[in-house]
C-alpha cells in the first residue's frame, strides 16, 4: 500500500518490532508443479508448505482448479531462512517411504540485508555495512598512531616512500637554486 508516495506495509505487532528494520517476513508466490489437481485444497498445501511458511491463499485458477499443470500460492515467507526447493510429500501417513518430493519455484524474493536490516540489496552490497567497516578502519589506525612514541611516528614518517621523495625533490630543488645563485654571482663578477 502506497501512502502519499510512501511504501507502508501493514504486519502483525510483535514485542521485538523496531521501527529502524524493515521485517524479514515478506508475501512472495510460489508455484507447486505437478501438484496432483485433487490436492488443490487450501488446507492440504498449507499442511504441505508449512516448513516454509505461513499459507495466505491460492490464486484463482488453483482454487477453482482450472490449471491442472501447477498450484499457485501465495505465502508469507523469512527471508533470512534458507528457501527449501522442494518438500516430502507423503502420500501414506503410516507409511512415510510412499510419497514424492514436492519442487517447490519462488517468484521475485526481495533481497534482505542481514547487517541492516533492509529489505532490497544483500550484505556484499549494503552501503551501512560498508561505511561502518571504513570507519572502524580509521578508528584503528588513529588508535594504533596514538599508541606509538613519537619519535618512531617521525621515524616511520621519514622512511615512507612518500616522505623520502618528498625530501630528495626538497633537497635538489635547494640544490638547483644554489647552483643557480652560484652561477649569477660567477656571471655577474
Amino acid at each position: 500500500m502506497t501512502i502519499e508516495g510512501q511504501l507502508m506495509r501493514i504486519q502483525t505487532w510483535t514485542p521485538t518490532f523496531k521501527p529502524e528494520e524493515e521485517t524479514p517476513f515478506v508475501p512472495v508466490w510460489v508455484s507447486l508443479p505437478g501438484l496432483p489437481w485433487h490436492c488443490y485444497k487450501k488446507e492440504i498445501i498449507t499442511a504441505l508448505l508449512s516448513p516454509i511458511g505461513k499459507v495466505l491463499y491460492l490464486d484463482n485458477a488453483s482454487a477453482q482448479k482450472t490449471r491442472g499443470s501447477l498450484a499457485r500460492v501465495r505465502i508469507q515467507i523469512d527471508l533470512t531462512k534458507e528457501k527449501q526447493q522442494h518438500i516430502w510429500f507423503g502420500y501414506d501417513e503410516e507409511d512415510l517411504t510412499r510419497g514424492k518430493w514436492q519442487a517447490i519455484e519462488y517468484d521475485n524474493i526481495p533481497d534482505y540485508c542481514n547487517y541492516c536490516k533492509h529489505q532490497g540489496h544483500i550484505i556484499q552490497a549494503c552501503t551501512i555495512k560498508q561505511r561502518d567497516e571504513d570507519y572502524q578502519k580509521r578508528k584503528e589506525m588513529e588508535a594504533n598512531k596514538k599508541n606509538k612514541p613519537k619519535g618512531e611516528q617521525e621515524k616511520q614518517d621519514n622512511t615512507s616512500p612518500t616522505r623520502r621523495e618528498g625530501k630528495q625533490t626538497d633537497i635538489q630543488a635547494n640544490e638547483n637554486a644554489q647552483v643557480g645563485e652560484e652561477k649569477e654571482d660567477h656571471e655577474q663578477g
